[in-house]
């Protein structure tokens, strides 16, 4: 509704804007018949020529936005827009979920101590979750890791280790009695 009274309103303000500019022109025409003399359109040509061309590049614009948003739609840009953020949030969730667990002194699931180690765990864990994922961008293990090592850095590797150096060796379960 809102959009339609938009509209509305801008062919109303061109209605006005033409009856205006008709209101200028038709007396002088009027005249220049009955009386037999030219009328020099260049000044008017020379003042509205800025204008026109702000208006149609406007309406160019406008209908570029248009024909892009109908690409982006039809394309499946956007696709893997979305694939890539969920991969990015499962890959930020599992490294999350590690330095809680570091934290927290979860001795179990604390197992990492080197980034290449980390890197292959959040891999694993992003070949289990999103599979579709990895399907669409055609990540092979090497790509994956790169791509999971660019969201490790030094200081969550450090504090992974200080926690890790923090809790000690992990104990050995006991054999089970047979």
């Amino acid at each position: 509704m809102h959009r339609m009274l938009s509209y509305a309103k801008g062919l109303f303000m061109l209605a006005l804007c033409i009856l205006s500019f008709s209101l200028v022109l038709l007396p002088s025409a009027y005249a220049a018949g009955e009386g037999g003399y030219t009328i020099d359109l260049a000044p008017v040509v020379d003042a509205l020529m800025p204008t026109l061309l702000g208006v149609i590049s406007l309406l160019v614009s406008a209908v570029l936005a248009w024909l892009m948003r109908l690409l982006v739609k039809y394309t499946g840009v956007v696709l893997d827009e979305k694939h890539r953020k969920t991969l990015d949030d499962i890959v930020l969730s599992k490294l999350r979920q590690m330095l809680t667990d570091a934290y927290e002194g979860n001795r179990s699931s604390l197992r990492v101590s080197t980034k290449s180690e980390v890197v292959a765990e959040l891999a694993g864990y992003a070949v289990r979750k999103a599979p579709g994922a990895i399907r669409h961008f055609k990540l092979d293990q090497q790509g994956l890791e790169e791509f999971v090592a660019g969201r490790v850095g030094a200081k969550t590797l450090g504090t992974l280790r200080e926690q890790s150096s923090k809790l000690g060796p992990l104990p050995v379960p006991p054999k089970p009695k047979r």
